[in-house]
């Protein structure tokens, strides 16, 4: 031992006092493992001398891995109480979570050292060590000068990885440290007899997790006519029933309403319109009111008020009014969009596609003001349709629009000319977009000159919430009826339509592109503040200049990838997110050849992708 103890050490030196691409160690038995693992931690900067465990301010120490594993040690506290060493587990990023240690001797130097709970030990931080093993995914042992910080030369650290049993994800590491001295190969295999205990506990956890789910379900699907569902965020059981309406989006849709509903506490059923127009009635029950992880129950109800429309691969060879309004949105009004039917009213907004409940609600109330006498307001968000609702409301040939933006710039005079121009023919509709920017006195100067020369019907489009605004607007307080059109972010269940419209548009009378589930399931997460407008911006970009093919998560834009993490991230941390997406990709998927562009380990990489929530190539059942 001493013997290999002294040429490990010379050989150890080589390495650190040379080049990293020299070829030093070959005096000594350097194992491929160690060697790369000190060539990562020395590209990241790192210095033997001048490394040590980080501290971290929080950390979640009672999880249910620490949970499982303090059992599974607890049964073998004999074997660690007539030993000088120390047992620690870590979390998937080196995390230490727990510390199980007899001798006062070896806690007091691990102390020291901070080998404790609550600080951090990946190679990222402290170089090489026994959690090598988180990178490798197999047991590990790391022998004195073995390791890269200068700290940990007089210990040896046997670690293996805890793989979940059923999902096979990392989860953690366990390690038994000991003196150098003390070092022996039964170590290794001790340290992998306690994981595969703890591996057969989680197995056990996740077996009775999904009969707990199963029980559910069977107690709700008394009636097997009706379709029930049960998942988790690993499972999802239906019924038969339940399975002849679902498709793979919709699943994928499915549990984001769950998802929305388990983290809100929503209350009352949600809708779901699936793609052959049928609307359903979604109750969302949870599992455990305490923990959102544990599943929930969906109740599935047809909703009687609603009738059938044409399916979804209909609608995706019509003509799209969410793509005449978007490029309005953008400063261009383009044609008057081709009829379509639209959920239960088939003939009332041509050109405009959509099932969710909210626009189907916009649809009722629209049907019985299409080509009215009276006067319509339509309001909404920035980019929500607001100028293809108001042209499709009035089938005349000759449907005027102005802009009050204009007025700014004209005055008041020069707004009243450019009214008197639109207004000659009595045979036309007007609508004025943006009324809301009107002031109170190019408002009342509108008003009077629809009065000398009134067209066959007044429309008008503003912002949500203008007719609440300080100054009074007597143009907006004018209108006979009011139509509001739902935000993006509220209509979920129109993803789908709206990526192959917008798609179909982008094709230009080629094959469109189509979108993976995980990818709608991903762009259902975004707020989408620029609504319709920012979704077909989005699918210009993404389908622009490539063939047609399917879209997943992989083809989205760094910055919606970042935005659609599975958590919401800081400004900082999106920043960061960008770069590791485009740096990925430039690489070609190579997360080594990305590590090393960004100049950090791999293991920090793999990390910050976890941390950050930018895994989104599955959907999260």
């Amino acid at each position: 031992m001493n013997d290999w103890l002294r040429t490990a050490s010379r050989a150890r030196d080589d390495v650190f006092s040379n080049a990293l691409d020299a070829q030093v160690g070959a005096a000594v038995d350097l194992r491929p493992t160690v060697y790369e693992s000190w060539r990562r931690s020395r590209l990241q900067g790192l210095a033997p001398e001048a490394v040590s465990p980080m501290p971290l301010a929080e950390v979640e120490f009672d999880g249910y891995l620490a949970r499982t594993v303090t059992r599974i040690v607890e049964k073998r506290a004999a074997a660690l109480d007539q030993s000088a060493c120390a047992l620690v587990l870590t979390d998937r990023e080196g995390r230490l979570l727990r510390r199980w240690v007899r001798d006062a001797e070896m806690a007091a130097g691990l102390d020291a050292k901070g080998v404790a709970a609550g600080f951090m030990m990946d190679e990222s931080t402290v170089g090489t060590t026994g959690l090598v093993t988180l990178l490798t995914g197999s047991p590990e042992l790391i022998r004195g000068p073995e390791h890269f910080s200068e700290l940990f030369k007089q210990y040896s650290c046997a670690s293996a990885p805890i793989f979940h049993p059923v999902r096979r994800v990392l989860l953690g590491s366990v390690s038994l440290i000991c003196r150098v001295a003390d070092t022996t190969p039964l170590m290794l295999s001790w340290v992998t007899e306690l994981v595969m205990a703890v591996q057969e506990a989680l197995l056990l956890r996740a077996s009775q997790r999904e009969q707990r789910l199963f029980d559910a379900y069977t107690t709700y699907n008394r009636d097997v006519r009706h379709p029930i569902i049960a998942l988790d965020v690993t499972t999802i059981i239906t019924n038969a029933a339940a399975a002849r309406l679902l498709g793979g989006v919709d699943q994928t849709l499915l549990w984001e309403h769950a998802r929305r509903s388990l983290r809100e506490g929503d209350r009352g059923p949600s809708s779901l319109t699936l793609p052959d127009g049928q609307v359903l009635k979604v109750d969302c029950r949870p599992l455990a009111h305490d923990d959102t992880d544990a599943g929930a129950i969906l109740i599935l109800r047809r909703d009687p008020t609603a009738r059938a429309h044409r399916p979804a691969t209909e609608l995706a060879q019509g003509s799209s009014g969410f793509a005449a309004e978007a490029s309005a949105a953008a400063g261009s009004l383009g044609p008057a969009p081709v009829g379509l039917p639209v959920a239960d009213a088939p003939a009332a907004l041509p050109g405009l596609v959509g099932r969710s409940e909210k626009w189907r609600a916009l649809c009722r109330r629209a049907a019985s003001l299409r080509n009215g006498p009276e006067a319509v307001l339509v309001l909404g968000e920035p980019g929500t349709g607001r100028l293809a609702v108001a042209r499709a409301l009035q089938d005349l040939p000759d449907v005027r629009v102005v802009d009050a933006v204009e007025a700014v710039a004209l005055g008041d005079d020069g707004w009243c000319g450019l009214l008197a121009s639109q207004l000659g023919d009595p045979d036309t509709a007007l609508v004025v977009r943006h009324a809301d920017l009107l002031s109170p006195s190019a408002a009342l100067a509108t008003l009077a000159a629809v009065r000398r020369t009134p067209p066959t019907r007044v429309l008008a489009t503003a912002r949500s919430g203008a007719g609440e605004q300080a100054v009074h607007n007597p143009l907006l307080g004018s209108f006979e009826s009011v139509l509001e059109v739902p935000p993006l972010r509220e209509r979920l269940d129109d993803f789908p339509v709206l990526l192959a419209r917008f798609s179909a548009e982008a094709a230009r009378g080629g094959l469109p592109a189509t979108w993976s589930p995980e990818a709608v399931q991903a762009l259902t997460r975004l707020d989408w503040p620029g609504n319709l407008a920012s979704l077909r911006a989005l699918v210009r970009r993404t389908v622009t200049g490539r063939s047609a093919g399917r879209i997943g998560t992989a083809d989205l834009p760094p910055e919606y990838v970042a935005r659609a993490a599975r958590r919401q991230l800081a400004a900082l941390e999106q920043i960061e997110a960008q770069t590791i997406v485009r740096a990925v990709r430039e690489a070609g998927g190579n997360k080594h050849q990305a590590a090393l562009t960004l100049g950090i380990a791999r293991s920090t990489l793999y990390r910050k992708i976890r941390a950050l929530g930018l895994d989104l190539s599955a959907s999260t059942y």
